[in-house]
């Protein structure tokens, strides 16, 4: 191990000593590493306020052969009383400590009292302590954009010192109007965070507003430049239905993997995922790890979407961009309930084998950041009896990203300004393999095409879309018989009907036998845009069944296989 020699001899300590002899005035720091595997990728300092002084620092240090956590010996100074000390990592590979190569992470500790901890992060992660008394503004708990009307503000203050604090006034304003205050009276100790919810209502308004959020009265306070927040909430004029986006990193050597999917699969499976009428979308990436690392799902796609969240073990989960806190059905539905104020317009043509997919962005407020469109096209399954694991048949398995997975960049959004777009891509169906974007199945309508529009820098998705692919083989075909689509096929019961209507109307569907004995009979209101309708077949016999659409002067037949 690595450590600072001069920083010893300062204080007249021989190099492993655990503890400092601190003047009058001064106040001990201890600085616990714990290593992963990999500990030649870890370094860190201590430093004040913009880099000086340098208090402490460290590594890099060795490798180990295996995986596994390992403490290092606890590095111990003098800080100076009623100073801010700042706690810096890197990870030069960019998978912070924890967890896939060991449990590692670091812990800071003031006078014996720990008050700052960490690990898990990708390349860099920063502790603030100020040695004395001090509280700071934390998290905002509000979304960048919220819906018009009454929104309560909410979010956290930080203990970021070594005594506990009680007393404060936390004040809000929007757009430098009068403040709405709120006093706290809360115990909050060192390293502790403390959650608020104003009891004020904002009444928002649509448009764009500066939130201002401070805090006072405080008994002592060391770090007045962490005492206010001053940021941009957008207000939307409308919201629209969600469809949340699970993101699953996987692989079939993974056994926890395996695991998981006995009962996270079927809870996928019973919220209809990835099919229309479902609000629920899922793409999964393989990777190439753990040992023997040969999942043939494995491309470069999946390993660049598990670079960007920083992913360092396997199962691992997100939705809508975020770390999913359950796997339940009652959880993800609940972030599905939430409102989008982002409409993602999704169509595709097919020629061939060239998937043409066109989106459409239309966003309801303007958003701050910088975004992009991702489009996915997924396996909706397969079987792979090579599978070193129990698993041998997997679900939405993401095949092809286009282009690639750093997608497409968005101008910015803007409220109402709708931005299109225009992607293809050729599959090649059959022979799936390591690094390669090939299907599974040679089967296009084994496919699903999944898009979403993500900020970069928070990893926020703000919306999610979905089409199956389907073939269209019926009598009559054109070019608007495109916009009519039919699926799954074979089904279980449940058909998805999906028409892209230029204009309202009306539309005739029928279902007839084999025997040409009309069984299903329906007519369906028809507005502009995208219609999905589902039928459910299952009260009729297995067998081969012929569904009729007749709409905007286009008529086209599909041939469904039931088979329950």
């Amino acid at each position: 191990m690595k450590k600072s020699l001069l920083l010893l001899a300062a204080f007249g300590m021989a190099a492993g000593q655990a503890s400092a002899q601190c003047p009058a005035g001064e106040t001990e720091v201890t600085i616990q590493i714990n290593l992963d595997r990999y500990g030649s990728e870890t370094t860190w300092e201590v430093t004040g306020p913009g880099g000086s002084p340098v208090f402490a620092s460290g590594g890099p240090y060795t490798d180990a052969p295996t995986n596994g956590v390992r403490p290092q010996t606890p590095v111990t100074f003098c800080a100076p009383n009623n100073t801010q000390i700042i706690f810096t990592v890197d990870d030069s590979y960019g998978d912070g400590m924890c967890c896939a190569y060991g449990a590692g992470g670091y812990e800071i500790l003031v006078g014996g009292t720990e008050v700052a901890s960490g690990g898990s992060f990708t390349t860099t992660q920063s502790s603030s302590v100020y040695i004395g008394s001090d509280l700071g503004i934390g998290a905002l708990g509000l979304e960048s954009v919220v819906a018009q009307g009454n929104v309560t503000v909410s979010g956290t203050v930080l203990n970021t010192g070594i005594v506990p604090m009680t007393g404060f006034t936390l004040s809000y304003a929007v757009d430098g109007g009068t403040p709405a205050n709120m006093d706290i009276t809360a115990t909050i100790n060192p390293g502790e965070a403390y959650t608020y919810n104003h009891p004020t209502p904002w009444n928002a308004t649509v448009g764009t507003h500066t939130l201002d959020i401070s805090i006072s009265g405080m008994a002592s306070d060391g770090v007045a430049a962490n005492n206010s927040f001053s940021g941009t909430i957008g207000v939307a004029s409308q919201s629209v239905d969600r469809i949340t986006i699970i993101e699953q990193f996987t692989s079939s050597t993974c056994p926890p993997c395996a695991n998981l999917n006995t009962t996270f699969g079927p809870t996928l499976t019973g919220l209809n995922t990835n099919n229309l009428g479902s609000n629920v979308s899922a793409v999964k990436y393989h990777q190439n790890f753990p040992s023997p690392g040969n999942d043939p799902s494995y491309n470069p796609d999946a390993l660049s979407r598990r670079n960007y969240y920083g992913v360092t073990g396997i199962p691992d989960l997100f939705i809508d961009g975020k770390p999913m806190a359950a796997t339940s059905a009652a959880y993800i539905q609940e972030q599905a309930a939430l409102d989008a104020f982002v409409d993602l317009d999704l169509s595709y043509t097919l020629n061939g084998n060239q998937i043409n997919v066109t989106a459409n962005v239309t966003p309801f407020a303007t958003f701050s950041g910088t975004h992009k469109l991702h489009v996915v096209i997924v396996e909706n399954t397969y079987n792979y009896a090579a599978s070193t694991t129990t698993q041998d048949v997997f679900k939405q398995v993401q095949r092809k990203m286009m282009p690639n997975a750093n997608g497409t960049n968005l101008a910015s959004l803007t409220a109402d300004q709708t931005q299109t777009f225009s992607l293809s891509h050729t599959m090649v169906l059959g022979g799936a393999a390591q690094g390669n974007s090939n299907t599974w199945v040679q089967d296009l309508e084994n496919l699903t095409i999944v898009a979403f529009v993500q900020n970069v820098s928070t990893k926020a998705i703000l919306q999610a879309n979905f089409s199956p692919v389907v073939l269209n083989v019926g009598v009559e075909e054109n070019a608007a018989d495109q916009r009519l689509r039919v699926f799954p096929n074979p089904t279980e019961g449940l058909i998805n009907v999906q028409y892209e209507a230029p204009a309202s109307g009306a539309a005739q569907i029928e279902v007839f036998n084999v025997l040409g004995e009309r069984v299903f009979a329906a007519t369906r209101a028809m507005g502009a845009g995208t219609q999905r309708e589902v039928i459910d077949l299952s009260a009729l016999n297995n067998g081969i069944y012929f569904v009729n659409i007749t709409a905007d002067g286009v008529r086209a037949s599909r041939k469904v296989t039931l088979n329950k």
